[in-house]
C-alpha cells in the first residue's frame, strides 16, 4: 500500500495528547450535552453555535454561522484557505438531537469512570468533542493537514436535513474526502463503510362507507383492501439482499358499524444499492386494490441514497483502518440499516460514516459515550486529517492494499 499519513512518531505524540487530555475531553462533552438542542426548538441553536463556533476559532478556523428558515440553521467552519480551495477535507456533524427541552433536567448528564451517560451525547455532540480536540492536538503538535479542512455542523439532520442538504451536497463536491461524525456501530465501535438508502411511503386506500348492519353489501371497506396491502408489502421484504419493507403506522375506519370508507398506511423502506432500490419502489407503486371498490394512492418515495462500498469509499476506508493500525487500534467496518448525512456526501465523494463516538442507547434513555474510546477517536481523526489526498483513480492503491 502507498505510504500515508504522518511518521508515526507524530502519530504517537497525537495519541500521548489525547490520552493527557482525558479528563477535559469528557468535561467538554458534558458541557455540550448540558446545552439542549432539539431539533424544533430553532433559538435553541443560538447558545450552542456560539459556543462551538467560539471553540473552532480558537484553534484557528473561521466561521460563520447561518441562520435556518425554519430550523435553527448550521455553522461552518474552515482552515487557512478552505473557503476558496478547489479541494477540501469535509467533516460533517449535527448538533440537534431527538430529546426535547427540559430532558436535561429529568435526566441530567452524569460521568461514572468510562462512562458518559446524558440525551444527545452518543448522537452526535461525541463526535462534535472528537472535532474540536483533535484540532486541539494538532495545534499542539504544530501539525497542519495537507487538504484544507471544512467542517458544516447542522441543525436538522434528525429530521431529515431538510435545509442543510443542498450545502452539504455542495460542499461534497469539492471534497477529496469526507468524514461523518455519527456515532460508530454497535459496542464494539466499527465504521460504517455502507448504509441503505430509505424511502418513506404513504398508501391511502379509498373505499365506500355504509352501515354495517343495515346494508354491508353497499360498502367498499378500506380496512380490509388494508390488510391485503400489508401482507403484500410485507412480502416484499428480502432479508438476504437486505430490502426490508415495514407498514409501521396504520389509520382506518370511523367507527365500528360503519364499513371503513378510508385507510391509511405510513412505510418504512430499507435498500442496499440503488438497483435494489428501484426495484422495490416499482414493485410499491405497481399495487393495485384487491378489495372491489376501493382505490389506491401511493405517494413517497426514496429520501435517502445509499451510501455503497464504492472504490472510493473503500480506499478511504483502507486508509482509515491503516491509520489505526499505526495508533494499536483493531477497526472494524459495518453495513448499517440507518441513513445520515453520509448517504448524500457519499454520492459525490468518498466517504467514511459512524467516525465517532463509541457507545450504546442512541436516542434512548441510557444513551451513552464510553470515554477511553473516544480518546482514541480524538487522535484517529486528527492522524487521519494529515493523511495525504486520496488519488484521482483509486482502483491501483486498492490492489496494492
Amino acid at each position: 500500500m502507498t505510504p500515508t499519513g504522518e511518521p508515526p512518531a507524530l502519530e504517537d505524540r497525537l495519541q500521548d495528547w489525547s490520552e493527557s487530555h482525558r479528563d477535559e475531553i469528557a468535561d467538554y462533552l458534558l458541557e455540550l450535552v448540558e446545552i439542549e438542542t432539539p431539533s424544533d426548538e430553532p433559538e435553541a441553536f443560538d447558545q450552542f453555535f456560539d459556543r462551538y463556533g467560539g471553540d473552532l476559532q480558537a484553534v484557528g478556523l473561521e466561521t460563520q454561522r447561518i441562520q435556518g428558515d425554519e430550523t435553527g440553521g448550521r455553522l461552518e467552519a474552515w482552515s487557512a484557505g478552505g473557503d476558496e480551495a478547489d479541494e477540501i477535507q469535509l467533516v460533517v456533524g449535527h448538533a440537534d438531537t431527538v430529546w426535547p427541552l427540559g430532558t436535561v433536567k429529568e435526566n441530567p448528564p452524569e460521568i461514572r469512570e468510562d462512562v458518559l451517560e446524558g440525551p444527545g451525547s452518543l448522537d452526535m455532540k461525541g463526535g462534535l468533542t472528537q472535532l474540536v480536540f483533535a484540532l486541539r492536538a494538532l495545534d499542539a503538535v504544530d501539525a497542519d493537514p495537507e487538504l484544507p479542512v471544512y467542517v458544516l455542523v447542522s441543525s436538522d439532520e434528525e429530521v431529515g436535513s431538510p435545509e442543510s442538504k443542498p450545502h452539504i451536497i455542495d460542499l461534497a463536491k469539492r471534497a477529496n474526502r469526507i468524514f461523518v461524525l455519527e456515532p460508530a456501530s454497535g459496542p464494539e465501535g466499527k465504521i460504517k463503510t455502507a448504509r441503505k438508502a430509505v424511502g418513506r411511503f404513504t398508501v391511502t386506500i379509498e373505499g365506500q362507507a355504509a352501515h354495517a348492519g343495515l346494508e354491508p353489501e353497499a360498502g367498499a371497506s378500506a380496512t380490509e383492501e388494508l390488510s391485503s396491502v400489508i401482507r403484500r408489502l410485507h412480502a416484499l421484504t428480502d432479508l438476504d439482499s437486505g430490502v426490508t419493507v415495514n407498514v409501521g403506522e396504520v389509520e382506518a375506519g370511523l367507527r365500528s358499524n360503519v364499513v371503513a370508507p378510508e385507510a391509511r398506511a405510513e412505510v418504512d423502506v430499507r435498500a442496499p444499492t440503488d438497483e435494489a432500490a428501484e426495484t422495490v419502489e416499482k414493485a410499491i407503486r405497481s399495487l393495485d386494490a384487491e378489495t372491489p371498490g376501493t382505490e389506491l394512492t401511493i405517494e413517497g418515495g426514496f429520501g435517502r441514497p445509499p451510501m455503497e462500498r464504492t472504490p472510493g469509499n473503500r480506499l478511504l476506508w483502507e486508509r482509515v483502518r491503516t491509520v489505526g493500525d499505526r495508533l494499536g487500534l483493531a477497526l472494524e467496518d459495518a453495513r448499517v440499516g440507518g441513513a445520515s448525512d453520509g448517504n448524500d456526501a457519499s454520492r459525490h465523494a468518498p466517504t467514511i460514516d459512524g467516525f465517532g463516538a463509541v457507545g450504546d442507547g442512541a436516542h434512548q434513555e441510557f444513551e451513552h459515550v464510553r470515554l477511553d474510546p473516544l480518546v482514541d477517536r480524538v487522535a484517529l481523526l486528527a492522524a487521519c486529517l494529515l493523511d495525504e489526498p486520496l488519488p484521482d483513480e483509486y482502483e491501483q492503491e486498492l490492489e496494492d492494499a
